[in-house]
């Protein structure tokens, strides 16, 4: 397999989480609403949106970089989209990654969607039934889920946390990378709490918590994935995951209703 250099294997990169971010336009978020309300408003609900991208495209292109110029040091990869693509050469690769990014992309959402329903029923009423106007797309929850934020937060922030890691300890044992999943899930679970704060008038103590715990778990098992089988696979398991999910509820809400 011809590897490609590092500016060619960024710009793929890049490209690929900027159609993640642009598929942010094709949901409501509840702060551009609420600012583009009323006649008075500074921004219309289209420009607000534009400059809502601006935060995660400059998060996206600092994770690239920093991603690129570490994560071949650490023993991470990204073995499909790193190289030149060849089916026939990388197709037992494919498969490996297809049956590990599936299965733990199932299963995560499958535990995410059971989890609040045999526990509470009330926390899927509650994040189901928004009093602020909040429409998130599939095809945002697969493009930015699945493709923008693996690049952000394992490609970028965990590989950055596996490199000091590394710095610090003169090591590359599993405890650094183990360390680097679970910090980097937590981050990554903390990262939902703005939008969910905006879309609730009240958050409840059981909501809290499994934004918290449910995207914390989610993240563990896409860290784990990244490290021992690849970029791609994290992003296949966490597409896989909002499929799950949207399939799933999508049973529950014909059930109740």
């Amino acid at each position: 397999m011809t590897r490609l250099s590092n500016i060619q294997f960024a710009i793929k990169i890049f490209l690929l989480g900027l159609l993640g971010i642009l598929s942010l336009l094709l949901s409501q978020l509840p702060l551009s609403l609420d600012l583009s309300a009323g006649q008075n408003a500074p921004y219309s609900a289209l420009q607000l949106q534009l400059l809502i991208l601006l935060q995660p495209l400059i998060i996206l292109a600092v994770s690239v970089g920093v991603g690129t110029l570490l994560y071949r040091k650490l023993g991470l990869k990204a073995p499909i989209l790193s190289t030149k693509f060849n089916f026939k050469v990388m197709r037992p690769q494919l498969k490996a990654i297809a049956k590990s990014g599936a299965f733990g992309g199932i299963g995560v959402g499958t535990a995410l969607m059971l989890v609040p329903v045999l526990g509470e029923l009330g926390i899927n009423g509650q994040l189901h039934n928004r009093p602020q106007a909040l429409d998130i797309s599939f095809l945002t929850a697969l493009l930015y889920g699945g493709i923008a934020e693996e690049i952000m937060m394992r490609f970028g922030l965990m590989t950055l946390l596996v490199w000091m890691l590394w710095k610090i300890s003169k090591s590359t044992a599993d405890w650094v990378f183990i360390v680097a999943i679970v910090v980097s899930s937590v981050l990554f679970a903390a990262a939902h709490l703005p939008i969910v704060y905006a879309s609730l008038q009240t958050v409840s103590f059981g909501v809290l918590t499994y934004i918290l715990a449910a995207n914390t778990i989610a993240g563990l098992v896409y860290g784990y994935l990244y490290w021992k089988k690849g970029l791609e696979c994290s992003m296949l398991a966490h597409m896989m995951t909002h499929v799950t999910f949207f399939f799933l509820n999508s049973i529950l809400r014909a059930v109740l209703a």
